[in-house]
């Protein structure tokens, strides 16, 4: 299963379970049901920003894998990704083999197949570890997103992350905002036994989420088309802005309007979505688009790399 679709797997389940009348106050008082339903809302809010780790998680190891894959030269890789395919991926291990010997896990057999795809990058043909990034703690603060990106040689962080935000109508204002808030929402659910979990942001979370993840997963599959396409070219001396364009599929009444731009007339109009994204996906790549699927509140419903 791919890091989007686990990810919509997962939002389902957040959506349904966020409308639940339980979670809901009702009235101001501090009432045993007012009270009961900030402590599942609290637990929620812990498990919604999890999802979206993981996320982020995912898509990184589906991006590692790509370009191990790709055939580019490991000295073409920006020095920051270098370095954490070896020393950071080390540093990763030691961290997470500690927590593997206390749970009693096979921590030799980690040490063995990590080692073995550091090693391996002294070669041609190299497998970067699953512990370049990311795994040095148990949380992703924004900055380790920045981080992670200009190793793979993505220049400006969370803004770059915003303008695809805004050229798909993420309707996020600030998506790095908006991850601090989440991510420091989690730790006051998690630590403050008093924290009071607002039910406004569980019902702003979710398309936060979807921003931020469509954001990053079109941010990094635009990386690895450079990539294949210029297999002798350094990852820094890629042209990035030029690798993102889009087309829409916007819902309006009972059909999809296929648009080059969010400002342009519809190419055509779509009964079936299904058949929609079946008969454009197989084009993106070659044209150098990404596809994204607009509700009828013209917000990202999908979105499609590859």
């Amino acid at each position: 299963m791919s890091a989007k679709d686990e990810l919509f797997n997962r939002l389902k389940f957040l959506d349904h379970a966020s409308s639940l009348t339980v979670l809901v106050d009702d009235g101001i008082a501090l009432t045993e049901h007012n009270g009961s339903a900030n402590l599942l809302r609290k637990g929620l809010g812990i498990v919604a920003f999890n999802i979206l780790e993981d996320f982020i998680k995912n898509k990184v190891l589906e991006t590692l894998s790509l370009i191990s894959n790709s055939g580019i030269a490991f000295n073409l890789l920006p020095t920051k990704l270098q370095e954490a395919s070896t020393i950071g991926a080390l540093k990763a291990l030691s961290f997470r083999l500690n927590i593997e010997r206390k749970e009693g896990g096979n921590w030799q057999s980690l040490v063995h197949e990590e080692t073995l795809k550091i090693h391996s990058t002294k070669s041609n043909q190299y497998e970067l570890s699953k512990f370049s990034f990311l795994s040095e703690s148990s949380n992703i603060s924004a900055s380790d997103v920045t981080d992670m990106m200009k190793a793979f040689g993505i220049s400006g962080g969370w803004q770059t992350l915003k303008a695809i935000s805004n050229a798909i109508n993420g309707g996020i204002t600030d998506l790095s905002q908006s991850y601090n808030n989440a991510a420091e929402r989690r730790h006051n659910a998690a630590h403050a036994a008093n924290y009071r979990y607002e039910s406004s942001w569980l019902s702003d979370l979710k398309s936060e989420i979807i921003a931020i993840a469509a954001s990053l997963d079109i941010a990094l599959s635009a990386k690895c088309r450079l990539i294949a396409n210029n297999l002798s070219t350094p990852l820094i001396e890629h042209d990035f802005p030029a690798a993102l364009s889009y087309r829409f599929l916007v819902c309006e009444g009972s059909v999809y309007k296929e648009r080059a731009s969010l400002s342009s007339r519809s190419n055509k109009n779509w009964s079936d979505l299904d058949l929609a994204k079946a008969t454009l996906k197989p084009n993106l790549s070659s044209r150098g688009e990404f596809l994204i699927i607009l509700d009828r509140r013209q917000r990202i419903e999908d979105w499609i790399c590859t």
